[in-house]
């Protein structure tokens, strides 16, 4: 099923991909997988991510761009198990996550940039579903589909043969 590596990915597809340039670590019991994106940007509240993971998922990458000032965890144990339950294969953000001790035995695949222990503020924005993510060096949009291992992470437009 996930027979692929990214960088194998790299080398057969280069003209095909782009290279995710940020760094993230593994949280999920998934460390590799694939799907296609589904996005939402947040300034400080996560309500929007709940509101998507609580829906099917399936074959999907949640992809979330943290944009607020104050540094808060987007994903907690909570809403990865909730996503695991609806079938969604991955959680991808630039942000962090809580309950790593419980999070990493849930069957899903959760990559963010650290951990942080601090809950989001349901009042603080209100956040964005299905628009592009832009990250200086990349955008990222729905519908896109990414890969992720240990090694990094690519999206590419459509689905790759792999």
């Amino acid at each position: 099923m996930n027979k692929f590596t990214v960088p194998d990915i790299c080398d057969e597809y280069e003209d095909k991909i782009q290279i995710g340039d940020f760094f993230l670590n593994s949280y999920g019991k998934n460390e590799k997988f694939f799907g296609e994106i589904q996005t939402a940007r947040c300034e400080h509240s996560n309500k929007v991510v709940k509101e998507l993971v609580s829906k099917n998922g399936s074959n999907k990458v949640l992809f979330i761009q943290h944009t607020g000032k104050e540094k808060c965890s987007m994903v907690g144990d909570q809403i990865a198990k909730m996503a695991a339950d609806n079938g969604w294969k991955g959680i991808v953000t630039n942000g962090y996550i809580r309950d790593a001790e419980v999070i990493k035995d849930i069957p899903i695949g959760v990559y963010a940039k650290n951990t942080y222990p601090k809950k989001t503020d349901k009042s603080i924005g209100v956040g964005e579903v299905g628009v592009a993510l832009d990250f200086e060096s990349m955008i990222v949009k729905k519908g896109t589909w990414i890969y992720v291992d240990t090694n990094g992470w690519v999206i590419s437009e459509k689905e790759l043969e792999i």
